[in-house]
């Protein structure tokens, strides 16, 4: 009698494969949008590819002149094929696994935009991009590859910061900053750097109803009322007002009054009886006065002067020369004689 052993394990064998649920064998990703001409290359068959296609390590999506395509992998990456492309999944395993995660993709020509998933985010040494001229590397989670006219890269960060590495070195690129790459045997140089100026500040309002919004711009609000003066103490620090000196005060001379006489001027002449010229005592008059009482005198009055006004100025007096008229004589005109008379 025939045993049936070997049979029966072969069987439960092909069960247990079928009913594993390995990671390695699920579709990479899945294609979520299609336009154009997109074709999809697995050895050495070649087809079109729909929405929905699946795509695993080893295939190579070939976009033409006006072709696009987007691909979701199943760790959530995304990675969209601008036209005339040609993107290669190299080696890609999902497991959850930092140390069993590949996300290793080639772009040989065209350009692509990345968004990384978990496994860039897990570990980033396991996500890489390779071209002809470069190697790319992520430390962040977008960034833009694409070849110009001339057959260069150009790499530009727009996420975080990515690394990008030829046979010379390697060079970070953060966000909002490019590189092109010339030979794989330069380093990259730099296309465009984050500007580092600081920004101007916002304008200051310079009239009655002109305030500054939060967002910096300049607007027109109803006029306000001009604020209460501030009365009470100055605060600490703040210089205190100058005094206000008043003006000097008018002092007014009072004229001499009536009352008080004007002695005349003395006598000149000869006297009588001396024969010499001698002053003689002006008669008194009023009430002598007191012993013991000192004459009043008063300062003599002080007119106010004007100070004298300025000279006029006369304009200067120019004196034009007489008009020279011309006299023309003119020549005596000859007046021919009368014809003779013929009877």
């Amino acid at each position: 009698m025939q045993s049936n052993f070997p049979s029966s394990r072969l069987a439960l064998w092909l069960a247990v494969a079928a009913a594993w649920p390995l990671q390695g064998l699920a579709a990479a990703g899945l294609v979520q949008f299609v336009a154009g001409d997109v074709q999809l290359r697995r050895g050495a068959a070649q087809a079109p590819v729909a929405k929905g296609a699946e795509v695993e390590s080893g295939d190579v999506v070939v976009t033409g002149a006006a072709g696009r395509a987007q691909i979701r992998f199943s760790d959530g990456g995304l990675v969209a094929l601008y036209p005339d492309s040609q993107f290669t999944v190299t080696r890609y395993a999902d497991a959850g696994n930092a140390a069993e995660d590949h996300f290793a993709v080639d772009l040989l020509r065209g350009g692509m935009r990345a968004i990384t998933g978990l496994i860039g985010k897990r570990d980033p040494r396991n996500y890489r991009v390779t071209t002809p001229t470069a190697v790319v590397g992520i430390r962040g989670s977008a960034f833009l590859i694409a070849f110009n006219a001339e057959g260069e890269l150009v790499v530009s960060g727009e996420q975080d910061e990515i690394e990008v590495c030829t046979e010379a070195g390697c060079v970070g690129v953060k966000a909002g900053e490019s590189v092109r790459v010339v030979a794989s045997s330069q380093l990259p140089l730099y296309t465009h750097t984050r500007a580092v100026v600081p920004l101007p500040p916002p304008p200051v309002p310079f009239a009655v109803g002109e305030q500054v919004s939060a967002s910096g711009r300049l607007v027109t609000e109803p006029g306000t009322p001009a604020p209460p003066p501030v009365t009470g103490a100055p605060p600490p620090g703040a210089t205190p007002p100058a005094p206000t000196v008043p003006p000097p005060p008018s002092t007014t001379v009072p004229s001499p009054g009536p009352s008080i006489p004007t002695p005349p001027p003395p006598p000149t002449g000869t006297g009588t009886g001396t024969g010499t010229g001698t002053p003689t005592q002006p008669p008194t008059t009023g009430t002598p006065p007191t012993a013991g009482t000192p004459p009043t005198t008063r300062p003599p009055a002080q007119t106010p002067t004007t100070p004298p006004a300025p000279p006029a100025t006369r304009p200067p007096i120019f004196t034009l020369p007489p008009i020279v008229r011309p006299i023309i004589v003119l020549p005596p005109i000859a007046v021919p004689p009368p014809p003779p008379v013929i009877r």
